[in-house]
């Protein structure tokens, strides 16, 4: 088959799977992390994506890299089963129950708080659980939702505000464009930045363009250990 016709293939299966779950462009691109014009371009079998967008793309519709590729006897998808938890949402939200994991999955929100400036520790002791659409984490399954400290810095102002709630996919730590991650320094502390890896050296780049870039000079060894996973949700509570 030509290597046009590949294109082709993963791009309708793209189409087709984004269409089923009544997303639009900007809404893809905004979940898995592509930028706009290069998931256009995917889907209209310009370029065919690197492997790491395409398992980017494929957790978030929560297909199978295989099936978007047009391989025979690939499955589309797996069937998801409901998860048994309690729900503690706010103080008038309170009770067990069976939550359908094909419309919400509860993420585990753990008690302490993250930094949006200097590098705080995160205490991972649950305190209560996050309901998160299914949708906007398919395909993830070591998540852990975490608060912002009210008392955040400014270098992730204005995206991450204040009190907000940012879910982590801690299996998450490869680098990509536009990405935002929890990443630790030396003393363990733990902060959210987006990233650049230039050996050795690890940039911590804020979203505040007023503030300045920070960086982690390693020895030998990958960015990885100090990457905690990447931000794949984030939500303003009302209270």
């Amino acid at each position: 088959m030509a290597k046009s016709a590949h294109f082709k293939i993963a791009g309708s299966r793209i189409v087709r799977a984004r269409s089923q779950r009544g997303w639009n462009r900007n809404q893809l691109a905004r979940i898995s992390g592509i930028s706009w014009a290069n998931l256009a371009r995917y889907e209209e079998g310009e370029n065919e994506p690197s492997a790491g967008k395409l398992l980017c793309i494929a957790e978030a519709l929560g297909v199978s890299v295989d099936w978007i590729l047009g391989r025979e006897g690939a499955k589309e998808s797996v069937v998801a089963g409901p998860v048994d938890v309690t729900i503690r949402m706010s103080s008038n939200i309170q009770g067990s129950g069976i939550v359908d994991e094909s419309e919400f999955r509860a993420v585990p929100l753990v008690s302490g708080t993250i930094a949006a400036g200097s590098a705080r520790i995160v205490d991972e002791n649950i305190d209560e659980y996050a309901l998160i659409h299914i949708s906007q984490i398919t395909g993830r399954s070591d998540l852990v939702a975490v608060r912002v400290d009210l008392e955040m810095g400014r270098s992730m102002l204005p995206l991450i505000q204040p009190g907000a709630v940012v879910v982590i996919d801690r299996q998450d730590n490869l680098i990509i464009p536009d990405g935002m991650y929890a990443v630790r320094d030396h003393s363990g502390g733990c902060t959210l930045k987006r990233l650049q890896w230039t050996a050795p050296r690890l940039w911590l780049v804020p979203e505040n363009r007023d503030e300045p870039v920070a960086h982690i000079d390693l020895d030998v060894e990958g960015p990885e250990k100090y990457i905690v996973g990447r931000v794949v949700w984030a939500y303003q509570p009302l209270v």
